[in-house]
Formats: C-alpha cells, sequence, structure tokens
C-alpha cells in the first residue's frame, strides 16, 4: 500500500511534495466526505443531563474517491473508510468504523489507470449512540461550570458536532506510484442537536394520522457506465423514507449543470417508502466528465445528496446532459420521459 490519506497534512509533507522534482509524474488521489443523511443528529434530555439520541435507523455517508495513475501506470487495488470523532470537548474516535471499510482488487489484465468512486456508507446508529449523548452532557457540564441552572441549560436546544472525514489507500504501479499526491480535504460537520426538555409527554391518539407528510430521509445512489463504445452513462436510484404510506411525492431532478427536469409523481409503498430509478446520458468531452445529480422535492419539500460522477469517456457522444442532443430528455426505464431545462 502506498499511501493513506489523513484529516491533516502536515506542513513538511505538504512542502516535500511541492519541492519535489517528480510531481510532474505523481499519482493524484483525493477522497472525501460528500454529504451525510440525516444532517443533525438529536439527543433527548430529562431536565437534568442527556440520556438517549432519538431514533433515525442508519447514518448514511456519501463519499467520493478519485485516483489518476496517468498514462504510465495503473491501480492494482483500493480501500477507504470513514472516520468520526467528537467536535466538541476531548475529540475522542468513534469506535468501530473499520468493519464498514469497503475495497477492491483488479485482476492484472484489467486493472484501469483511473478510479471514480461514489461510496456509501450505511452506518449503525449504535455506533455513534454514545459520542453524542457524551458530548451534550460534556458541554451541559462546561455550562454548570459557568454557573448557569438546569433550566437555563436545558431549557433550549443546544449544538455540537461530530468530525466526518475519510481515509484511504491506493497500490499503484508505474513511476508515479512513488509520489501519491492525496489532495487535502477538511473534515465534515455531523450536527448534533442536543434538544431541550419537553417536559412529560402525553401521547395522544390519532396525532400521527393528521401529521402532514414529511420526507426524514433521501438517499441517491449513482452508478456509472461506460458503453463499449466508450460512451457514458449514469444509473441513478433515489430511496425516499416519508412519514406515511400510499402518499404522493412530487418531485424533480436537478443537474450541476444547471438543468432541472419536469417534475414528477411517486407513491410510497406499504412501508412508507418509496424507490425512484432513472438512467441518463452523460455529454463526451475531451478529458473526464464531472458533476452530480440530485432529487428535489416539491411537495414535500426535500434534497437528497448530490450523487457525483467523474468519467473518461472515449466515444464521441451528445453534447448534453440528455441521451438526445436536439432534444433533452430524461431516459425512464418504466416508461414515459421527462424534459431537463435550463
Amino acid at each position: 500500500m502506498k499511501r493513506i490519506s489523513l484529516k491533516k497534512t502536515s506542513f513538511f509533507t505538504a512542502a516535500f511534495m511541492l519541492l519535489s522534482p517528480a510531481m510532474g509524474i505523481a499519482d493524484i488521489g483525493d477522497v472525501y466526505v460528500n454529504g451525510t443523511n440525516p444532517t443533525t443528529i438529536k439527543v433527548r434530555s430529562n431536565g437534568q443531563a442527556y440520556t438517549q439520541i432519538e431514533p433515525f435507523g442508519n447514518l448514511t455517508i456519501q463519499a467520493r474517491l478519485n485516483f489518476d495513475t496517468g498514462v504510465v501506470g495503473t491501480v492494482k487495488s483500493w480501500w477507504a473508510e470513514p472516520v468520526m470523532a467528537n467536535g466538541y470537548g476531548i475529540a475522542t474516535p468513534v469506535q468501530g468504523l473499520g468493519a464498514y471499510r469497503q475495497s477492491k482488487s483488479y485482476p492484472a489484465f484489467s486493472r484501469p489507470a483511473f478510479i471514480g468512486k461514489n461510496l456509501v456508507f450505511s452506518i449503525s446508529s449504535s455506533n455513534i449512540r454514545s459520542g453524542a449523548v457524551s458530548m451534550c452532557n460534556f458541554q451541559a457540564g462546561v455550562l454548570q461550570g459557568q454557573g448557569l441552572s438546569n433550566e437555563q441549560i436545558f431549557g433550549q436546544d443546544r449544538y455540537v458536532k461530530f468530525d466526518v472525514w475519510m481515509v484511504s489507500s491506493v497500490d499503484s504501479t508505474g513511476a508515479g506510484s512513488n509520489y501519491i499526491q492525496w489532495q487535502y480535504r477538511p473534515a465534515q460537520a455531523l450536527r448534533v442537536q442536543c434538544s431541550k426538555w419537553q417536559g412529560t409527554q402525553i401521547p395522544t391518539v390519532g396525532n400521527d394520522l393528521m401529521a402532514p407528510l414529511q420526507v426524514n430521509k433521501a438517499t441517491m445512489q449513482l452508478k456509472e457506465i461506460v458503453t463499449l463504445g466508450g460512451t457514458c452513462k449514469v444509473a441513478t436510484q433515489t430511496m425516499i423514507v416519508t412519514t406515511q404510506a400510499n402518499a404522493a411525492i412530487k418531485y424533480r431532478f436537478v443537474h450541476s449543470g444547471g438543468k432541472k427536469s419536469k417534475v414528477f409523481t411517486v407513491k410510497t409503498k406499504a412501508n412508507k417508502i418509496a424507490i425512484v430509478s432513472r438512467k441518463w446520458d452523460v455529454p463526451n468531452k475531451p478529458g473526464i466528465e464531472q458533476g452530480w445529480m440530485q432529487i428535489v422535492g416539491v411537495s414535500p419539500g426535500f434534497k437528497s445528496n448530490k450523487a457525483q460522477y467523474s468519467m473518461r469517456c472515449k466515444a464521441k457522444g451528445p453534447g448534453g446532459f440528455a441521451p438526445n442532443p436536439k432534444k433533452p430528455k430524461v431516459r425512464i426505464p418504466l416508461g414515459g420521459s421527462g424534459t431537463l431545462n435550463n
């Protein structure tokens, strides 16, 4: 393994990389977190201490790994995993995330010179429960030391955070493999809300039936497709988790180039989840094609993560982000079509 990217890069390492005469043939790596779902974790209190997190299922971490060996090398294998640490008080790392590591090895006859991977990690809430609660209680202790009463401390929402970043390693061949340059990426903040004490709550029968439809989570996954002819496509699949079954959701697609699709409608199943699958053509221009796709809710309002792609396409293909360069249309495998508008 050649090098692992870290949360921080030392000044001396950076200076060596800048001064090294071999930088012209260095392999280039970049790995980073580009989103979490949910973006905020809530912690409950009893008016005297913080006790537990509000249930939310799993924490989804979206990340991106890019690695380019140029024209003189190939990638033998890679691995990547998320790292989390308390961002308030003592920077205690979250344990057990190494179990979520993703990796791949390539046989000698089909090793790529460039890899661009969208990575999705689904982290159990049990991994981060104690860290979230301890940070909130650490903050409460600081405030108590400043003379604040329990009423003052637990009478309002307060905020701390987790720091989230990626570590990765790539084993490559070629002249640049001894001079791997990893781009520095700062940690992304995952907000933790230390929720105010609401007092004793008495459940009311039927409240959940009268509540408006809400989207709890929308997670888009993207698969990059390079055809035998060299043209590029991407396939997206989005899971929309809501509060109601058999409910209509209106949404549209947004592309990093500024284009938007028409409004579509999908209904949730009995499990209160809707799945949306689409396939898109990507413009084939010289160099690496990069961009992202996202679903934005029209009714109710919500946003999925931005699913990124980065591909090297060879054959001449459409000039716009659509299957038809004359009339850009959304490809819908289940039937129907739409248009991405500027």
